[in-house]
C-alpha cells in the first residue's frame, strides 16, 4: 500500500511536469538566445561540456525542432506564441546548442 501512496503523486508529477501549454511571447526584438534563456532553460541546464542538447539525427534540424516547440510533447510544454522568426532563430539556437556527434 505505501508504494501505491508513492508511486500516484509521482506518476501524477511525471504525467504533468511541465506537458502543458505554456503563454510565453518573445520580446520584440528578443534574440535567439534571449528566447532560449526566458523560455526554456527552466527545464534545460547545460551538460557537461557546455551543451544543452544531445539530439538524435531525427531531432536534429530545424524543422522537428520548431515542431516541438510549437506542438510540445509528453514532458515538454507546447510554446504556441513562439512563431515565425522567433521560432526558427530558436531552432536554429537549439541546433548549435547540441552535442556535435
Amino acid at each position: 500500500m505505501k508504494r501505491m501512496i508513492i508511486g500516484l503523486p509521482l506518476t501524477f508529477l511525471l504525467a504533468t511536469g511541465c506537458s502543458k501549454s505554456n503563454d510565453y511571447s518573445p520580446a520584440s526584438g528578443a534574440t535567439a538566445e534571449d528566447v532560449f534563456k526566458t523560455a526554456c532553460i527552466e527545464c534545460h541546464q547545460p551538460k557537461e561540456g557546455g551543451h544543452y542538447f544531445e539530439l538524435d539525427k531525427n531531432m536534429a534540424n530545424a524543422t522537428a525542432i520548431a515542431n516541438k516547440v510549437s506542438q510540445g510533447s509528453f514532458m515538454m510544454p507546447a510554446f504556441p506564441n513562439i512563431q515565425g522568426d522567433s521560432l526558427q532563430g530558436l531552432s536554429e539556437y537549439v541546433l548549435s546548442q547540441n552535442k556535435a556527434e
